[in-house]
């Protein structure tokens, strides 16, 4: 799909539920298998046996989507857009998981077509995050911010959950061991939070909360996608 600037590829599985749920977007992490990641560790599958159809997209840079920029927030406007024309009768929710969790919260502050969305191992700033995976680039970005105070001002998520809207409600979930994004992190952004939300922690590293604990897991996201 396109926007008439940038490509975006995306995989659309559909449930074979006789009464479907909704379709969920998967929004995936830094990671070089991209959208693949939700393939590979079950994710999608899980959605789809429960009723749930998925999209799931590269993000430009990513997986089969060619690079064109760094605004990821309007690679989920393209995906948002396709959504509303596509299957404009389908409740709509959104999955995101450490990179790809920190741009979903930033498109939730603007239009969105979404009812609800799970926040998992988010970070709370791009800061933060460098600190811990790459010191060079934490200094470089702290030295360019000195340069221009409103270079990083949309890659603070836990500021950005202040302007969060059109949601019913948000799910965070985070893992004991993560020490990549914390659990004080998701405390720190679930704080600013001006929509409703839960919490739950899982066993385990960053990105293994689905694999350590599947059925807690897959019991705890299908009842909150289904909760009234």
């Amino acid at each position: 799909m396109s926007d008439g600037t940038k490509n975006i590829c995306i995989l659309t599985k559909h449930t074979k539920h006789p009464a479907t749920k909704g379709l969920v977007v998967l929004s995936h992490p830094y990671l070089s298998d991209a959208k693949q990641f939700f393939l590979k560790h079950g994710h999608a599958q899980m959605y789809i046996d429960n009723g749930y159809s998925v999209i799931i997209p590269d993000y430009n840079g990513f997986g089969e989507s060619p690079f064109s920029d760094f605004n990821y927030t309007n690679d989920l406007k393209i995906v948002g857009d396709y959504i509303k024309n596509q299957f404009p009768h389908l409740s709509i929710f959104g999955h995101g998981i450490s990179f790809g969790a920190a741009h979903l919260i930033t498109f939730c502050t603007d239009t969105h077509p979404f009812e609800k969305i799970i926040i998992e191992n988010c970070l709370d700033s791009n800061l933060n995050y460098y600190k811990k995976r790459n010191k060079n680039l934490y200094y470089l970005m702290k030295s360019l911010m000195v340069l221009n105070g409103n270079i990083n001002k949309d890659h603070d998520y836990a500021n950005s959950a202040k302007k969060i809207e059109g949601l019913k409600s948000i799910l965070f979930l985070y893992n004991v061991d993560d020490t990549l994004t914390t659990i004080d992190m998701g405390l720190k952004i679930r704080q600013n939070c001006v929509v409703p939300s839960t919490m739950e922690i899982f066993k385990g590293k960053h990105l293994e909360a689905f694999e350590g604990s599947p059925d807690r897991y897959t019991k705890i996201v299908t009842s909150f996608l289904a909760k009234s």
